[in-house]
């Protein structure tokens, strides 16, 4: 398979630290940090897991002009993914930090912008995947909802897709923030989780089976993979009008 990964990247930064206590000034936890450990996360991950399963990987999102996109640089340099970073002046790199003592976090720092890139970074990424998808049937949507994939793009890349016959999938995340599952019309797969499917039906009432059935109507996807936590995973496949599912337990 020849893939190209298109999405928000994150970096994941965890601080190791030892709790003091807390203050007697203020009601406050005080934290000696010991050890900073950094991980590349997002659509970043994304390409490694899909480069790790034997496809022949490229890789386009936006970084700022930082320390952080140097490091990420120096990471992909290390794996055998193509990337292109394309660079915004207008926001940072994305990092998610995470401040933790004796396994548990403490609290969460997000240094990240999440207004959309603007027209001339689309027609980069435009112009970046027109170059690649005639050596290409896959692409995917590594959607976190911090503005590296507004719907104007998502359009044009879909677009594109479906004119040269490649396959498309899309995952949104929705956690901090919010995003809709639904607007990546015509994909091969999508892959929400159950609350991430319920927000973009608007539908909190009924069962998984109706949610997807309704999710396959209003996006045109025959096939969905609902994740839901503890309880498994919910499969359901939609052509020609005949809907087939099964459910699988988690391991």
């Amino acid at each position: 398979v020849k893939s190209l990964v298109i999405g928000d990247l994150i970096i994941d930064q965890y601080v190791i630290c030892d709790a003091l206590g807390m203050s007697q000034e203020d009601p406050t936890i005080v934290l000696t940090p010991n050890e900073k450990k950094e991980f590349i996360g997002g659509a970043g991950i994304v390409a490694k897991h899909i480069n790790n399963l034997g496809s022949y990987t490229d890789f386009c999102t936006v970084v700022g002009s930082d320390e952080a996109a140097v490091n990420t640089e120096k990471w992909l340099s290390q794996t055998k993914i193509k990337y292109n970073l394309i660079y915004d002046e207008t926001r940072p790199t994305t990092i998610k930090k995470r401040f933790q003592s004796k396994g548990k976090t403490l609290l969460r720092v997000n240094e990240l912008r999440q207004h959309s890139i603007d027209k001339n970074i689309i027609k980069k990424f435009e112009t970046y995947v027109l170059s690649l998808i005639k050596n290409k049937n896959l692409v995917i949507f590594s959607d976190f909802n911090y503005g590296c994939l507004p719907q104007v793009l998502v359009n044009k890349i879909t677009n594109i897709c479906l004119k040269n016959k490649i396959n498309l999938v899309a995952d949104s995340q929705s956690s901090s923030q919010v995003g809709d599952i639904s607007r990546f019309k015509n994909a091969l797969l999508i892959t929400p989780t159950e609350h991430e499917a319920r927000i973009a039906l608007k539908d909190y009432e009924n069962g998984i089976p109706i949610i997807a059935e309704k999710l396959h109507k209003k996006t045109g996807v025959p096939n969905i993979a609902i994740t839901l936590g503890q309880d498994g995973l919910f499969l359901s496949n939609y052509i020609n009008g005949k809907l087939k599912s099964d459910k699988l337990p988690a391991f």
